[in-house]
């Protein structure tokens, strides 16, 4: 006799979960990501633990295999969305990956390097007469960020770490 992997958790959102997705869609949009990647991944948040296949994705989000495979992509380049295999299941699964916000995090702060970047670029090439006070100003404020967000990152995986060494019961 052989074992059988267990039949993954039916995906069955309630009216709440729904609107989440779509909610989720619309906020990382609005922080650059494209719609369906949002989309998608706000299904992922609310998804069991053993993930989602691109068909449940689809039918759930009422979105093609196309759009899907497309946010799936986007969200796994990211480093926010991974396969979750399931032995014996030919469709691959995908789930939020585990440290996806530093990730995500971590990328915004390239993001305020460019700007930081851009400032200075920006002071360089500032014609005479030209008021250089709001490019000082968004250099400092990109350097100041760039200074505190290292700790913060560091500060986090150290907090992270040591939750997932002492794992507590969640209410």
């Amino acid at each position: 006799m052989t074992d059988t992997p267990p039949a993954p958790a039916p995906f069955a959102p309630t009216a709440a979960s729904e609107q989440f997705m779509e909610r989720a869609g619309l906020m990382f949009e609005m922080v650059g990501m494209p719609r369906a990647a949002g989309r998608v991944l706000g299904a992922l948040l609310v998804a069991p633990a053993g993930g989602l296949t691109p068909a449940e994705l689809a039918e759930r989000l009422q979105a093609s295999r196309a759009g899907i495979s497309g946010a799936v992509k986007h969200l796994t380049l990211l480093g926010l969305a991974e396969r979750a295999p399931n032995p014996g299941e030919r469709a691959d699964r995908f789930r939020v990956r585990p440290n996806a916000w530093a990730t995500l995090t971590e990328q915004g702060n390239r993001k305020l390097q460019t700007l930081h970047d851009l400032a200075a670029d920006g002071l360089q090439a500032l014609p005479p007469g030209a008021e250089a006070a709001p490019l000082r100003e968004m250099q400092r404020f990109y350097g100041h960020w760039l200074r505190l967000f290292p700790a913060v990152l560091e500060d986090w995986h150290r907090i992270n770490q040591e939750d997932r060494m002492n794992p507590k019961e969640e209410s």
